[in-house]
């Protein structure tokens, strides 16, 4: 051990943020890791330490966020914001507006919008973007990460026409005589990254534009400073490929750095996985395991639900037996799977891999967003001991366009309640830049259950503030198989979160205003609010 050691008291210590009975009197960390959590008298008796009073301040876990995309998530804040907009004109504006900072002839791209908001409930077409400029590329993302649409000069520096061939698990919307209109989504994105780019077949939506090296940097690091800020010290990074690996490499060489990472290779990628190992995993970033993508976006309306409920019937990303092969291969080759599925049919096609598979709990099979399970596919998950990581501030969100699309299922959506109620380990995530990294918002939205329009979707998928929490901290952490985080108990790694008052004490309304002071990494403060990243 380095040092005398650090002693926090004066204040409320929660060591376990969803046990009643994991509040501690003082917090004593050694060499990074935490020694004592316990009474003041313990933490002095370990040997000297300096001691710092929270005067008031509360300390939690720091917080572990199980699906994100650190790289995507810097990327996407460098375009242009169109989270706000509820016009078409409005998307042009701004993406003008935005223009004006793009140097030269280089591509014009925006984030976030979300065609049930826009006038029309539409995806702004070719024709449209093209108002911004028609002798460069203008790309825009959907808010849901699974697709873009693109001006005509896009189409054609793609190479997207009537004659292209619509790739399976993909979308390219046409006019009535064949003619692409500008919508992109699922894996036809792979058509946009350039004949260099990262490709991924038909195994996901192809998030992955290029950038350069000193650039994708460059939002690595904001990004970080995001997570940071927000309280977050761990995060699982769910549609790793060569570009984001890479990237992470660098960021760790260069000591550069300061969140730990999990990463999960997507399953065109898994060779990743596979190459002999001349970095080593450690502390700040590691495998998880392999990324696998069943259907598509809920919220993009290409989630698979073809039971006739609802305005969209979506896709499958694989043939009958492609996907199940993949999983199982993944399983049986003792690889945690997390894989994306939100429909009913969609969920049922892991579960009955998973039963194929060899049986190994310890695995702790992941089901990203896990959209709409039934009550015996959660008990099914219960056995398996399969983890689903939903959204819940996706709920608040998104949840009026779900239930404008799908009336008969909206209440179901990413059902923390009926999770918890079955037995299931209940999760927390952002997916990051898809809902942003704020946990005070996320454990609301999972507590009041209530949509921007003020409606509460589906009251018995409340969760209790603790339960919410702990979902954001040691539920994080045991989808991320990172037993050494997610709580301050002794052996465990210090990251901790310096809060200007205690959660668990304020109302209702007010929890999302919570205000992080202070995040460490390692029993170090690694951003303060008056300073930021350190």
């Amino acid at each position: 051990m380095d040092g005398p050691g650090t002693i926090l008291v004066g204040g409320p210590i929660h060591a376990v943020a969803g046990d009643p009975d994991g509040s501690v009197e003082a917090l004593r960390i050694d060499g990074g890791r935490v020694t004592v959590a316990g009474t003041l008298a313990d933490a002095r008796a370990a040997r000297s330490g300096t001691e710092v009073d929270l005067d008031g301040r509360c300390v939690l876990p720091g917080f572990v966020d199980a699906h994100t995309h650190p790289l995507m998530h810097g990327q996407c804040a460098s375009w242009a914001d169109l989270t706000g907009a509820s016009t078409v004109d409005e998307v042009v504006k701004l993406l003008g507006e935005h223009a004006r900072t793009v140097p030269g002839t280089g591509p014009i791209r925006g984030f976030g919008y979300d065609h049930h908001r826009l006038d029309g409930g539409r995806h702004p077409t070719a024709a449209e973007l093209d108002r911004v400029a028609d002798d460069r590329t203008v790309t825009i993302m959907q808010v849901s990460g699974h697709g873009f649409c693109v001006n005509s000069h896009g189409l054609a520096e793609a190479g997207i026409t009537a004659a292209t061939p619509t790739p399976q698990g993909g979308v390219i919307d046409r006019d009535d005589h064949g003619n692409p209109t500008g919508r992109v989504f699922d894996a036809a994105c792979d058509l946009l990254t350039g004949p260099d780019g990262v490709k991924l077949g038909n195994h996901g939506p192809n998030l992955h534009l290029p950038d350069h090296p000193d650039d994708l940097a460059r939002m690595l690091d904001d990004a970080q400073d995001q997570f940071l800020a927000a309280g977050i010290t761990t995060v699982g990074d769910c549609q790793v490929t060569e570009r984001e690996l890479r990237t992470f490499l660098a960021a760790r060489d260069a000591d550069r750095l300061a969140i730990r990472v999990v990463m999960y290779a997507l399953s065109s990628h898994v060779g990743l996985l596979d190459r002999p190992d001349p970095w080593s995993d450690d502390d700040h970033l590691s495998f998880g395991g392999v990324k696998h993508y069943v259907d598509g976006a809920l919220t993009g309306g290409t989630a698979y639900l073809p039971c006739g409920c609802g305005a969209t019937h979506g896709h499958l990303y694989h043939p009958p037996g492609e996907f199940e092969d993949l999983l199982i291969r993944s399983a049986s080759a003792g690889r945690q799977t997390a894989t994306h599925a939100q429909g009913p049919d969609a969920i049922q096609l892991v579960l009955d891999a998973l039963e194929r598979a060899p049986h190994r709990p310890d695995l702790r099979h992941r089901i990203e967003h896990c959209g709409f399970p039934s009550t015996d596919q959660l008990a099914t998950m219960r056995r398996l001991g399969v983890v689903p990581v939903p959204q819940p501030t996706q709920v608040h969100l998104y949840g009026e366009g779900v239930r404008r699309d799908h009336p008969d299922l909206a209440d179901g959506m990413y059902p923390s309640g009926r999770i918890a109620a079955a037995g299931v380990p209940v999760v927390l995530s952002s997916d990051a830049p898809v809902s942003s990294p704020d946990v005070f918002l996320a454990c609301w939205a999972a507590e009041t259950r209530l949509t921007a329009a003020g409606k509460v979707l589906g009251a018995d998928s409340r969760i209790s503030r603790r339960e919410a929490f702990a979902g954001y901290t040691s539920g994080g952490a045991h989808a991320l198989r990172r037993d050494d985080v997610g709580t301050l108990l002794p052996g465990r790694l210090a990251d901790l979160v310096v809060l200007d008052e205690d959660p668990f004490d304020v109302a209702t309304d007010r929890l999302p205003d919570g205000t992080v002071l202070e995040t460490w990494v390692g029993g170090r403060p690694a951003w303060t609010l008056a300073a930021g990243r350190t």
